[in-house]
């Protein structure tokens, strides 16, 4: 535009060589037609003279418009250029760039809604199968709620929480609470211990019947205890973990107790493996000591009185899984042979 607008000297030249270059083409078809006429010489001289006026009228007019074209702004009828100065043109850029940025801002809040919107659908979708799962656990927990199972083995859900169970058609059936989880699953739970809520320095009865709360600490009971393993095969896990949060664990391929009458004896357990230090083997052939009832073979005192505890006692030392629930002190404490502090 500005090439148009803004002519330089040797455009402005170029134009009167062109329009002195037409003149003279038509200075010389006036001459040629003139000398063809059959008119006298002098008329014809004078219409020659005349017409010679008229193109130099010509060529100066031509050359005033032609000037005029080279310093005005061209006209038509599509378009209409105007002039611009530097100025003008650097500020036009800036309002284009301004407006670039203005877009630019726009799309990424565009980009940063589709995200969140994505998101949101996400989220979404995992509440919505959150929804299925709480309606098959819904289900499932109305489906057991009168369901009565032999043992936790026979339960069919990897879920850890209380069954009904019972053992033998002959007893009576009892709530126990099954860990699924945990060792492929199937391990009725017979002590637990994790809070220190449950006082454990218990009498003889109290550790007959059991105590506490099955979804939370408690003992089974030795009663219920010795009719779970008379004459069966039985695995007695054992699973610790200290006040430092060290893990352990130990399990017993075969493990049964006596009844009430043998002071619940502790008649079979063998087949250890695992990752703690045996503690419990010692104990084999040992009855139930509690602070009412001693029946250990310390002839310095009652182990369960001692120690603050209850257990297949023999001579105190070994283990005291029924200990308080405290790490201070040496022996008035839960602990199992080299890991002090634990909870099983």
């Amino acid at each position: 535009m500005s090439a148009v607008t803004l002519c330089s000297a040797k455009q402005i030249a170029f134009v009167i060589i062109n329009t002195t270059v037409a003149s003279s083409s038509m200075l010389q078809y006036i001459y040629s037609t003139s000398t063809v006429s059959t008119r006298p010489s002098c008329r014809s001289d004078v219409v020659v003279s005349q017409k010679l006026k008229m193109a130099v009228k010509f060529v100066i007019v031509t050359f005033a418009l032609a000037f005029c074209c080279a310093t005005e702004p061209v006209k038509g009828e599509d378009f209409h250029l105007k002039r611009e100065t530097p100025s003008g043109s650097y500020f036009g850029f800036e309002l284009l760039i301004t407006q670039l940025e203005i877009l630019e801002q726009k799309l990424e809040k565009i980009y940063i809604l589709e995200q969140k919107l994505t998101k949101l659908d996400i989220i979404e979708q995992k509440l919505t199968k959150l929804d299925i799962v709480e309606q098959k656990l819904s289900r499932m927990q109305k489906a057991t709620v009168n369901t009565v199972f032999e043992s936790c083995l026979e339960v069919p859900f990897n879920i850890s929480r209380k069954y009904q169970l019972q053992p033998d058609f002959n007893e009576q059936l009892f709530v126990g609470y099954c860990e699924q989880e945990k060792f492929n699953g199937g391990w009725l739970v017979v002590q637990h211990r994790f809070d220190g809520s449950v006082d454990f320095y218990r009498n003889w009865m109290d550790y007959k019947n059991g105590f506490g709360k099955i979804d939370g600490e408690f003992w089974i009971g030795l009663e219920r205890l010795h009719k779970l393993t008379k004459d069966k095969k039985v695995r007695l896990m054992v699973e610790i973990k200290d006040y430092d949060g060290n893990y352990g664990y130990g399990s017993y391929d075969e493990f049964e107790i006596g009844d009430e009458d043998e002071k619940y004896v502790l008649k079979r357990l063998s087949g250890y493996s695992g990752t703690l230090i045996d503690s419990m083997s010692i104990t084999k052939g040992r009855k139930f000591t509690t602070r009412d009832s001693d029946n250990d073979e310390n002839k310095s005192g009652n182990c369960a009185q001692i120690e603050k505890g209850a257990w297949w006692y023999s001579s105190c030392g070994n283990t005291n899984p029924n200990g308080p629930f405290n790490n201070e002190g040496d022996w008035k404490k839960i602990y199992w042979y080299t890991a002090k502090y634990f909870c099983w």
